[in-house]
Order: structure tokens, then sequence, then C-alpha cells
């Protein structure tokens, strides 16, 4: 078998890697006097025959941006961090390029530094590919930062496994594997389990709001969504969600439903649950001949509090939700 260099000799062999890599090797002796392949003239889009090898012309082809602070290129051979890294450079013909350069010190037979030799690679194209991550990266940031909730990662099964803006939940950590579950009143929980079934059978957002134990004992609303991440098959990897507080605005559209009803709401809702005027009279004493009176209204009925809570406490209690959203009030079956 014939050795390699009886066909190329070491400088092709460095000429043909520089050009299939875009590549270029650089060195330095203990003096600050430097050499340059023909591959980091390539890189750094200079003419061999008419620039001279040196730091300082390196230096005047680097970003301002991205210069280090002045220094003595004799120093090269005890501080490699002159060159090492990652930077912008700034060809003759104003063409902006990215170099990586990694460099390593030899010593002579003292141990004493003697040269430096640089390997540098042109890493733009490297660079731009990434530049949509970071985009994403720093919106991710951002969104973390104006989220109004807590911000988790779930797995398939409905356990919590990261918590993207914990910090500023001091007891978020409550929230990791099923925790959140045992936050639940007990009474909830199989209705948080059955809707959390159906979402991650079917692939539908998950959109919930339910009570969550705080750490004196209390229990605040939360307004909780979450959408699948799907693999590369299709499936569920994960889901993402945010929990909301939203007490506050609970209790105050509470509030507000309650000194509140039609009386195109009450006449609904005593047919829905098949009453009589009277049956209703009897259960609020309120008379007949007013319930009537109300019903034929079509607006907001004007009522003393205690008579509206009356009806209102009544007809909740059989069963009736009043609906106050967007469109028309309505009724429905809870």
């Amino acid at each position: 078998m014939r050795h390699l260099e009886s066909y190329l000799d070491p400088s092709e062999i460095l000429r043909l890697f520089e050009e299939k890599f875009g590549t270029g090797v650089w060195h330095c002796d203990a003096e600050g006097r430097m050499q340059w392949s023909r591959g980091f003239y390539g890189l750094l889009g200079l003419d061999p025959h008419t620039v001279a090898p040196s730091y300082a012309e390196i230096e005047r082809r680097i970003h301002p941006e991205d210069r280090r602070p002045q220094r003595d290129p004799r120093g090269f051979a005890f501080d490699r961090s002159l060159l090492d890294g990652e930077f912008r450079i700034i060809r003759p013909n104003r063409a902006l390029r990215w170099l990586r350069i990694q460099s390593e010190t030899f010593l002579n037979s003292a141990g004493e530094p003697e040269c430096v030799v640089g390997v540098a690679i042109d890493i733009t194209e490297h660079r731009r590919s990434l530049q949509p991550l970071k985009m994403d990266a720093d919106r991710y940031a951002a969104l973390t930062q104006v989220a109004g909730g807590l911000l988790w990662v779930g797995s398939q099964d409905g356990r919590i496994t990261a918590l993207l803006n914990a910090e500023n939940q001091p007891d978020a950590h409550r929230f990791f594997g099923k925790g959140w579950l045992d936050l639940l009143p007990e009474e909830e929980r199989e209705t948080a389990l059955r809707i959390w079934a159906a979402a991650a059978e079917t692939g539908q957002p998950y959109d919930v709001e339910h009570r969550l134990r705080q750490s004196d004992g209390s229990y605040r609303w939360y307004h909780c969504r979450a959408v699948p991440v799907p693999d590369a098959d299709g499936g569920i990897r994960e889901w993402l969600g945010i929990s909301t507080d939203v007490h506050e605005g609970r209790l105050s559209a509470q509030h507000v439903s309650t000194s509140r009803l039609t009386g195109a709401q009450l006449r609904a809702a005593r047919g829905m649950l098949n009453w009589s005027v009277k049956q209703l009279a009897a259960r609020t004493g309120v008379s007949a001949a007013v319930i009537r009176r109300l019903e034929e209204q079509n607006g907001l009925l004007r009522l003393p509090d205690e008579t509206l809570t009356s009806l209102r406490d009544t007809l909740s209690s059989a069963g009736i939700e009043f609906i106050f959203g967007a469109g028309k009030p309505g009724v429905r079956p809870r």
C-alpha cells in the first residue's frame, strides 16, 4: 500500500481541507510575528500578495462591537483569548461574515511558550440558521414575563412536569406531578379528571375554571387552559398550559349577576323546571300576581334586593343557572 504523501504533499492536503470546509490556519510566534494560510486570507477576503499577515490587520477586520481590549500581540503565546471565540469580520467588499477561532499554545524544550497555532472556520450560515431559534427564544422569554398566570408543561397523563415562570409564583412547587389535583376541593376532583381525560383522548384544548387551595387553606378561582403539543406521529407528546387567577373577576361577576334578572329569564327558568306560578310563589313568598306581572316584563326587573335574591336563590337551588354573557341574558340547567 502506498502512503498518501506520495500523492499529495502536506500543503496540498491543507489546501483541500480549507477549500472543502471553509477553514483557515494561522501561526504566531512569541514575538507576535504571524503567518496565514491561503484559506485564512480567503476568510478575511484579503490578497496574500498585497497584505502582510499581522494581528493588527485581523483587528482592523473585526466588527467594532466584537473587538477585544487592545493588547500587545506578543502576548499571544500567553493569552489565546486575544482571538479565541466567535466574532464578526468585515471584508474589504463590506461583506459581513462570522468566524470561530480555536487556538493552541505550543511550548519549547524548556517548557516556555514558543508559538500559537489557530484554526478559523466560517460559521456565517450556521449563525443565520440559529437566528430564527434565537428570535423564538427571545419571544418565549418575553412571553413568560408578560403571561398573567402560571405557565406549565404537562405529560400525557396529566402530571405537571415543568413550570416555565415559577420564579413569580412562591408556591408553584405545589403544582408539580399531580399535586394540582390535591389542591382542588374534593367534590370537584372527579369532574376535573373527567374533563382532562376527555381532552387527552380527543386532543382537544383543555379549558376549565376551578378552585385551588392556597397555602393559608383558602380557595381561589383559576382559569386553566391547555393545548396539546403533537409528536412526530401525530400523537400527544405533552401539554402546554396556563393557569390564571380569576378569583376577583369571578366574585365581581357573581355580584353583578345576583343583582340582575329579566322577566324573560324568570319565565324561562320556571318553564324549564315545569313549575306553575303558584308553585314558585309558594317557594319564594312572592305573590302569584307579582310573579305574573314580572314575567310580562322583558327588561331587567326593578325589585327590592330581598325579593330579587329570593327569586334567584330559589331557582338556582332547583338547578337553574342564569347567564349574563356578551349576548342576550339566558338560563340553562346546571
